[in-house]
């Protein structure tokens, strides 16, 4: 699949692993972590979230439907955030890119 996956932080607020806005997680378009692309640490908390959403967008992909046009295409992290006694919490949203050499 010559696809690339990006699911990009959109929103970050006292994350422990100090993840914040702008910050991309890249896999391939089979859904295979490009860790050379990615940053040092990963929360497992924010990486747990993203698998729900790369599923859907390879549905889509094999439907031959654009997966960008997805309706509901964030998550966030499990943890419940400072406010309600958590550590933080991070949005993330989804895109598909064609893949870019690399």
């Amino acid at each position: 699949m010559s696809k690339t996956i990006v699911i990009e932080v959109i929103e970050a607020s006292g994350c422990k692993s100090r993840h914040k806005a702008g910050d991309k997680f890249i896999f391939d378009g089979a859904g295979n972590l490009i860790t050379k692309l990615n940053p040092g640490k990963i929360c497992c908390f924010a990486l747990g979230m993203m698998p729900g959403l790369i599923f859907a967008a390879h549905e889509l992909l094999y439907a031959v439907v654009d997966p960008n046009e997805m309706r509901f295409k964030r998550t966030g992290c499990l943890d419940t955030g400072v406010k309600c006694g958590g550590w933080g919490h991070i949005v993330m949203e989804i895109r598909v890119e064609d893949r870019k050499k690399i």
